[in-house]
């Protein structure tokens, strides 16, 4: 038993150490309990029972002591398969094998004893009922190694199943909260997002989308996926996760969404490992019409994933009181992939000046221009006041480009029919590969029976390629945007049997989120220019010129978040009341950068031209417009063909209290911190074997950013 002095110690050091995310899990950061009861045959506590657990994986033992109530507890066991056995003298020895200890859940086990020698053995058998957790009333399901290596998923990460839980929507909202109010722990550290919350709005996020395309399509709208931590967890680094929906005990009082809790494999007493590879290939895939009709091929859509996993002891003797022992896997994916793109072009009449409209050709230029062996005369300023003619630097740009490959395409701005009109389209494959690479190792090691430490890490890197920004020249279509990604994660942990009714369980973890929004940017396609040009407007598709540059695909962003954990949770059995408390207190450090202003004025200087509606720019074409052709596609077309420039954009940023203008191309940019706190208490009261009383109280303060450089 504690003294006063005792628990003042134990609370001066908690008050010390306490401090975690801004998402909290149930008490044990990743761990499991167990709680119950020794009595014997009439009903009388067996003081002073002991209860040893032995871990079947790694053999290693633990013991507690039944208090003066008969009652006794297992605090902080990481998920497993664990053997009990009760002993105490003047009574057999009672064993229960084979209980299954979960993440977020605590066992309740009771041993009744009987009398005789020490040496005499009783096997029980538990009760399917034994597994009922009646310590707290959180609603939420358990899913195991052995599921995760048997259900179906082409992802192979174990978020996938997060969405598959009772009382979760497809999309990750629980209980009426958000899919962004999710918290993900892994292995006691935080995992979180502290950006979105979900990892599916400015990233693609590890989990499939079990909806067949909802969440991508109708959902998120973005990069779409289930809802996830940081860092990816593949199905074979994965011992097992939990899911809380409601009802979640007082340490979890930061978020009003699901409670998520992985925990990494473990290393065992032996060496173990596996190997794998998932492949999909479409090559044997009938192509598309559109494809078929224009000579493109079938896109490449081919990828393989694969890896190693493995684990056993480092050092076979003890080594500074107990047993080391290492677990690692590595994942990889390769995935050259690619897809059909079509982009829209100038007819090679539009390059020469020639407008196309009702079975006749229109020469802008003041001389004669010779198309298909015949001369069309210059019209001199009759269609242009200024005499000017084709402007040079439309030449210019469109001359880089290809001519169409299709007769008619499918976007709007297309008026060719049969090889004749303005705008054509061009069809070709464009790679988009994808590439990653993720690790993952975890060392435990027992300072004797009283001290376990345990320690991960996990990197990962992706390379992905995306259609946002696109260039069309001579071979085709390339892409100019990327969206890499390359976090990692450290998390640590120490748990303490102080006394044989006392265990305290102290995490550190360090998240580091960083990704970002690559691109070509909106640099002039022709040197010497003030500005990029956009013919048609801010169009990623439907845009006459080598590379689009639209706002919302040019932007650029970057995040990099570096979050700092601490987190202290104690246990402590005294009568017949199971006291938890703890806190946490983490620290977000995000620096975050972008070019655009989430509307459409583009960061750099950008001229918009091709516009038809002259209350937006337009070109006014009263007394210059054949007699039957259509007003906007005509003024649209000679906006052009001409260089004549509807409106002219730019963004800039302002900075520091009186809103001060930067110069031009300056980013904005913020460097913010953010405090956390939280502190909780609970007791589990067992008033009477058939009844026990739970109740709590947590505080939490996440304190306002605070910007280092003064622009908040």
């Amino acid at each position: 038993m504690l003294n006063k002095r005792g628990v003042l110690l134990v609370v001066a050091l908690f008050c010390l150490f306490a401090v975690t995310p801004t998402a909290l899990y149930s008490q044990g950061a990743g761990t499991g309990s167990i709680i119950g009861t020794v009595m014997d045959s009439s009903g009388c506590a067996v003081v002073d029972a002991t209860v040893t657990l032995t871990d079947i994986t790694l053999g290693t033992e633990r013991t507690a002591t039944a208090n003066e109530t008969g009652r006794y507890v297992l605090a902080n066991i990481p998920p497993g398969t664990y053997n009990l056995t009760v002993s105490k003298t003047g009574f057999r020895v009672s064993k229960l094998a084979n209980q299954k200890v979960s993440v977020g859940a605590t066992l309740t086990l009771n041993f009744t004893l009987e009398v005789g020698a020490v040496t005499e053995t009783v096997t029980v058998t538990a009760e399917t009922g034994a597994e009922l957790q009646t310590m707290n009333a959180t609603v939420g399901n358990t899913v195991t190694g052995i599921m995760l290596s048997s259900l179906p998923s082409i992802g192979h990460d174990a978020s996938t199943f997060v969405t598959l839980q009772p009382g979760v929507a497809p999309d990750g909202s629980v209980a009426g909260a958000v899919y962004d109010q999710n918290s993900f722990s892994l292995d006691g550290g935080q995992n979180t997002n502290d950006m979105d919350g979900s990892m599916n709005i400015y990233t693609p996020s590890f989990a499939g989308d079990t909806t067949g395309g909802l969440i991508v399509g109708a959902v998120t709208g973005n990069a779409g996926g289930g809802p996830t931590g940081v860092l990816p967890t593949p199905t074979d680094s994965i011992e097992e996760f939990r899911v809380g929906t409601t009802n979640q005990t007082a340490d979890f009082n930061s978020s009003a969404g699901a409670q998520v809790s992985m925990v990494t494999k473990r290393g065992g007493k032996s060496w173990h490992g596996t190997a794998y590879e998932t492949y999909l290939d479409n090559n044997f895939n009938a192509n598309t019409y559109d494809n078929n009709a224009t000579g493109a091929p079938i896109p490449s859509y081919h990828f393989s994933r694969f890896g190693i996993a493995g684990g056993g002891p480092i050092i076979p003797k003890d080594f500074w009181g107990g047993k080391t022992y290492f677990f690692a896997n590595y994942e990889g994916l390769r995935w050259p992939n690619s897809e059909t793109v079509e982009r829209i072009v100038p007819s090679d009449s539009m390059r020469l000046g020639l407008l196309f409209f009702n079975d006749t050709y229109y020469n802008l230029n003041p001389g004669p221009v010779t198309f298909n062996s015949v001369v069309y005369p210059g019209t001199g300023t009759t269609l242009d006041p200024r005499g000017l003619g084709m402007s040079p630097i439309m030449q210019q740009l469109w001359s880089t480009m290809p001519l169409p490959n299709e007769t008619s395409c499918g976007q709007s701005r297309c008026d060719m029919a049969g090889g004749v009109g303005n705008i054509g389209g061009f069809r070709s494959n464009m790679a988009v590969p994808q590439s990653s690479n993720f690790g993952v190792a975890r060392l435990d090691h027992d300072f004797g029976s009283k001290w376990h430490f345990m320690s991960s890490y996990r990197y990962f890197k992706l390379v992905r390629t995306v259609d946002n920004q696109t260039l069309l020249g001579a071979n085709g279509i390339t892409s100019l945007s990327s969206r890499p990604q390359m976090p990692w994660f450290l998390a640590a942990g120490l748990t303490t049997n102080v006394t044989s009714n006392f265990t305290n369980d102290f995490h550190y973890s360090y998240l580091r989120n960083y990704w970002s929004w690559s691109t070509f940017g909106a640099p002039p396609q022709i040197d010497g220019l003030g500005g990029a040009l956009e013919p048609l407007g801010e169009q990623r598709i439907q845009v006459l010129a080598p590379y689009n540059v639209n706002t919302q695909s040019v932007r650029t962003r970057f995040w990099n978040g570096q979050d700092h954990m601490f987190r202290d949770d104690a246990t402590w059995l005294k009568g017949n009341h199971m006291f938890q408390f703890g806190g946490t207190y983490q620290r977000n450090w995000n620096a975050h950068q972008r070019t655009d202003n989430g509307g459409g004025i583009n960061y750099y200087p950008v001229y918009l031209m091709g516009i038809t509606d002259t209350s937006s720019g337009g070109v006014n074409m009263t007394g210059f417009q054949p007699a039957g052709v259509p007003a906007g596609a005509w003024s649209r077309d000679y906006g052009m063909v001409l260089g004549m420039t509807n409106i002219t954009q730019v963004a800039y940023t302002r900075k520091g209290p009186t809103l001060t203008l930067n110069d031009p191309l300056t980013p904005a940019s913020d460097e913010s911190t953010i405090p956390y706190y939280n502190f909780y208490f609970s007791d589990t009261w067992h008033m009477k074997p058939t009844f026990t009383l739970t109740y709590g109280l947590g505080w939490t303060l996440e304190m306002p950013p605070v910007e280092a450089n003064g622009k908040q």
